[in-house]
């Protein structure tokens, strides 16, 4: 890019600009005759106009972007292809890299010598921007001085614990004391090794780096919520990214897509592998980094929560020879970690167990396990295929995303083999819904699945800070709770203290909702029953919801109403409770069958729908406020007529 041409000077620009005056304008002149100032620092002094005045008037002429260098993130990686004595000299303060571009910010874009002497020291070609002079300043003493610039900051997060990076293919006898003393010499290096090691001490699954447009916002997710760890300031954000993303081995270069990575680091003696991903939003690329500590035991089938009753059907579904056992949930509802710890209690010499997983989240001892990796062909349905010849006696699948996964799962089953799978429903009943849309035929559904589980996590009520609670009476309602459950009930909550960082909660537990399908289930999903009878049935046989689990742990003081709500009011349970008993309902029902509570107002007549605000019946004309022997004489008169005239 050459640089910019123009034919107008800077006075005449604020002029016509209207920030100055032609006379203020010639006595700048006449000062300047008698000092080696630039114009725009003398109009500055004397208080004519200001910086952002002259950056704006110079913007608007050239056709150039006006740049906020407090707020943008300027990249490591440009700030290396130019000197900081260059970059003082000439005021100019290189922004990033753009493939063969460097963004430069420039004070004076009229001044030839910078840009051609900014040109040939970097070897890039140039796509100048407009900043002030005192922010370049600014940002030449802040990012060619990270280290000075960065120390309140590091002091703040400063952890104890210590992050090492370990390599793919590391030894033990590596030295670590060198990576330890690298990560302490360089600021940026430390200040992401010290987030990382923040978010582990506080038991984090993820961590998420969100630009703003004047921050870079730090968050992690601790039992499933998210709090903030750090307001990072903007102008960290290109050097922090650019760190993580040399960390994943990712292409530092490239923001305009998203981007996956991986690393292995040791946090304390713990190995960790952390999962990131990018994705470039308006102010920036948004970070996330899942925290996956592979070496941490599998929780066992006794600690997931569930009681003796669900426990004792859920090892009974484990424990037979063939058939398909599904979990289901949303994404961080302990999928996984409820089929490891039925791996690991079916775990055997005897038994030939396999896993295919994206990604290998856990170790499991004994048990051969196989990540899936779609760039190379490895889907879970072409590695399903191939564990079938491996004389494998339970299968444990990832998730059923695919027809193709699904159809080869079930003929696994048909033929020997238990198969655990994930996959994304909001209930048990909703499964075969989904199956059905998948294109599973229903009797080869009736005929492979033995049992369903749907669950979501809760967050434990923090021990160090429990107290009594006193929720609102609809709270109470919507999670199910009758008044005759209500009488002796006693109801608890968090305070919030250091131990649980404020939040009254520490620590989650599963609750379950388990249908294990009889065989007048299966008769009735092989003849294509609905989901609202299906799920009707299965109430009928004892099914425990979601909502029933959730207000049996509200009651034992595991958690509170907020928490069962928190992560439960958008399932199906909270559209199908009565809010006068609490009794489970189906979506066929006009009225609760244990209350008599109406539901939807029908005609009391010809049973159709009606407003209640309406007088009459617009179907058979019936007036519909009268008394209930009025409408019980008109109804045997009305279905008489009806059946004359079906004859």
């Amino acid at each position: 890019m050459a640089a910019p041409r123009v034919k107008k000077k800077l006075g005449e620009l604020l002029i016509e600009s209207g920030l100055i005056t032609p006379e203020a304008f010639y006595q700048a002149l006449e000062a300047q005759k008698g000092s080696k100032k630039r114009l725009g620092e003398l109009l500055v002094e004397k208080g004519l106009v200001t910086e952002r005045d002259i950056a704006a008037a110079l913007s608007t002429q050239l056709g150039l972007p006006c740049v906020d260098l407090k707020l943008a993130p300027i990249e490591q990686e440009a700030t290396r292809l130019i000197p900081e004595s260059l970059a003082r000299k000439h005021l100019v303060m290189p922004l990033s890299l753009d493939g063969s571009d460097l963004h430069i910010a420039m004070a004076d874009p009229f001044n030839l010598e910078a840009f051609q002497d900014a040109q040939f020291i970097s070897g890039y070609r140039l796509r100048a921007y407009v900043a002030t002079r005192s922010d370049i300043l600014w940002a030449i003493n802040h990012h060619y001085n990270l280290k000075a610039s960065i120390e309140s900051i590091i002091e703040d997060i400063d952890a104890k614990s210590t992050v090492e990076i370990l390599a793919d293919t590391v030894e033990e006898s590596a030295d670590l004391e060198d990576i330890r003393k690298q990560s302490q010499a360089a600021p940026v290096i430390r200040i992401v090794n010290d987030l990382i090691a923040q978010a582990v001490e506080r038991r984090a699954s993820d961590i998420h780096l969100e630009p703003k447009a004047t921050t870079f916002t730090v968050r992690i997710r601790v039992d499933g919520v998210l709090r903030v760890l750090q307001e990072l300031p903007k102008w960290l954000q290109g050097t922090v990214t650019s760190r993580i993303k040399i960390m994943a081995k990712m292409d530092i270069a490239e923001r305009r897509v998203p981007q996956d990575g991986r690393v292995t680091v040791r946090v304390d003696n713990r190995k960790l592998d952390l999962r990131v991903s990018t994705l470039p939003a308006n102010y920036g690329e948004k970070i996330v980094i899942r925290i996956l500590d592979s070496g941490a035991s599998v929780i066992t089938v006794d600690k997931l929560g569930m009681d003796e009753k669900c426990l004792s059907a859920f090892i009974s579904l484990i424990t037979k020879p063939q058939g398909i056992i599904l979990v289901t949930g949303p994404t961080g509802s302990g999928k996984s970690t409820t089929l490891y710890a039925a791996l690991s209690y079916i775990n055997s010499i005897e038994r030939n167990i396999t896993t295919i997983e994206d990604p290998i989240e856990y170790e499991l001892p004994g048990i051969n396990q196989v990540g899936v990796n779609d760039k190379a062909g490895r889907t879970f349905a072409s590695v399903l295929r191939s564990v079938l010849r491996q004389d494998p006696d339970v299968i444990m699948v990832g998730e059923m995303r695919d027809l193709e996964t699904a159809t080869i799962a079930m003929q696994a089953s048909l033929t020997g083999h238990l198969v655990l799978s994930t996959i994304h429903t909001n209930n048990t009943v909703a499964t075969i819904t989904r199956l059905r849309n998948l294109g599973i035929p229903s009797y080869l559904i009736a005929s492979t699945i033995i049992g369903i589980i749907a669950q979501r996590l809760v967050r434990v009520i923090c021990p160090f800070c429990k107290t009594s609670d006193k929720p609102t009476e609809e709270k109470l309602r919507r999670i199910g709770l009758s008044d005759r459950e209500l009488q002796n009930a006693t109801f608890y909550r968090g305070k919030g203290c250091a131990e649980c960082g404020g939040t009254g909660y520490r620590g989650r537990v599963g609750i379950y909702e388990m249908l294990v399908l009889s065989q007048r289930i299966k008769e009735y999903i092989a003849s294509e029953a609905t989901e609202a009878t299906l799920r009707q049935l299965a109430l009928a046989e004892g099914m425990v919801t979601l909502t029933s689990a959730g207000m049996e742990k509200v009651l034992s003081g595991i958690t509170s109403v907020d928490g069962v709500m928190h992560v439960n009011q958008t399932e199906e349970g909270f559209g199908s409770t009565c809010l006068g008993c609490g009794c489970s309902l189906s979506t066929e029902f006009v009225a609760c069958p244990q209350c008599g509570k109406r539901l939807i107002e029908t005609c009391p007549v010809c049973a159709k729908i009606v407003d209640p605000r309406w007088s009459y019946c617009p179907y058979c004309a019936e007036t519909l406020h009268r008394p209930a022997s009025q409408h019980k004489d008109r109804k045997m008169r009305y279905l008489s007529v009806e059946k004359e005239r079906a004859l």
